[in-house]
């Protein structure tokens, strides 16, 4: 498996959230020869079933990595530009990205500002803010009349950049990057005996709503859950205890939000198999899908296994390839050994109630 020419793929095909159609067909596709069933749901889930080995009834296994981006909304059309709201971008960064709008067609643009010799000496020293950007797309006021309504979403455009070694900068790694590693786990598992039946899920809506987490969970009712996301990179001006040196390894989620027997079980396996790792202390909600996987139904035993980016929620969002294929590994022996007897060591036992009488 071409990690990188998926990872190529993947972060180029666009999907905000509540329009990820396009990047979600690409995903179907490339679930398809590792998989033995491959289905999109009513919300826009993409689910890859991939059987067990050994007697009914199986542990059911559930692998998520969100599939949508964050993105821009267009709140007005003033003559030839557009203005925008947005709810996760810096407005630092979008000030002369480029974007594609995704109106009666796709449409190429950029993001402007008043140009610095125009602005007061008040103004350049303030951050800028989202309602004074506009978006122009290089069209007469009648071209964008006809060809952009307000509502219509727009993503940042950029190509993949291979760094040094083997780090690559992109849109779009939260979280096409968890997505390539879902895929390179099963790629792994295809030549490897594993008791639980796997479904991988690629779900939409994480970015804003959760929505796909929560329907997918209800209507697959897992026996447990691993969810896969990104998570914060040391750079400088981050603070150690929150982030993470690329190339460390995956990072594994710690806290209230996850089944401890699960975290213990992932952290015990890297230590033996000598993959780098680290331990994410996370002592409320994680932000991720793992809080709706866990309240869904009547609950499911969930896991976080993450991968550290810089600059996250920018264009140039940063990864280290070796991240993708030690996390690979980490789950695919995950995988190999969550079987019925390891699965009933997630109830919590009930007291001795006589020994607690006497």
């Amino acid at each position: 498996m071409n990690t990188l020419d998926m990872l190529q793929q993947l972060t180029q095909a666009r999907g905000p959230s509540g329009g990820e159609s396009d990047v979600g067909a690409l995903i179907a596709q490339l679930l398809q020869p590792l998989c033995q069933e491959v289905t999109v749901d009513a919300m826009g889930n993409v689910l890859g079933f991939k059987p067990g080995h050994g007697p009914e009834p199986r542990p059911r296994v559930m692998l998520m990595a969100h599939l949508d981006e964050i993105h821009l909304t267009v709140s007005a059309i003033e003559g030839p530009f557009l203005r925008f709201v947005q709810y996760s971008y810096d407005p630092r960064v979008l000030v002369g990205a480029q974007v594609v709008v995704m109106g009666r067609e796709p449409l190429f643009g950029i993001i402007g500002d008043l140009p610095p010799h125009l602005m007061s000496k008040e103004e350049r020293e303030k951050m800028p803010k989202t309602e004074a950007l506009v978006i122009d797309l290089g069209l007469e006021a009648a071209q964008v009349a006809e060809l952009v309504r307000v509502g219509d979403q727009a993503v940042l455009e950029g190509p993949l950049v291979q760094l040094l070694d083997q780090r690559v900068a992109s849109k779009a790694l939260d979280n096409r990057l968890m997505v390539t590693t879902m895929l390179a786990t099963l790629d792994q598992l295809q030549h490897r005996d594993h008791p639980c039946d796997v479904v991988a899920v690629a779900s939409v809506g994480e970015e804003y709503t959760g929505l796909g987490a929560q329907t997918a969970t209800f209507a697959l009712e897992p026996d447990l859950a691993i969810a896969m996301d990104v998570t914060f990179a040391r750079q400088p001006g981050t603070p150690e205890e929150k982030t993470f040196p690329l190339g460390s390894g995956p990072a594994i989620g710690l806290g209230p939000n996850l089944h401890p027997v699960i975290t213990q079980t992932l952290l015990d396996l890297a230590e033996n198999l000598e993959i780098p790792h680290a331990v994410n202390i996370l002592p409320a909600s994680t932000g991720t899908d793992a809080w709706h996987i866990q309240v869904t139904g009547q609950g499911v035993p969930t896991g976080l296994v993450s991968i550290p980016i810089r600059n996250m929620h920018t264009a140039v969002e940063v990864a280290d390839l070796q991240d993708i294929h030690r996390t690979a590994r980490l789950l695919a022996e995950f995988l190999t050994q969550a079987d019925a007897t390891w699965l009933d060591s997630l109830t919590f036992p009930l007291p001795n109630f006589v020994e607690a009488a006497s």
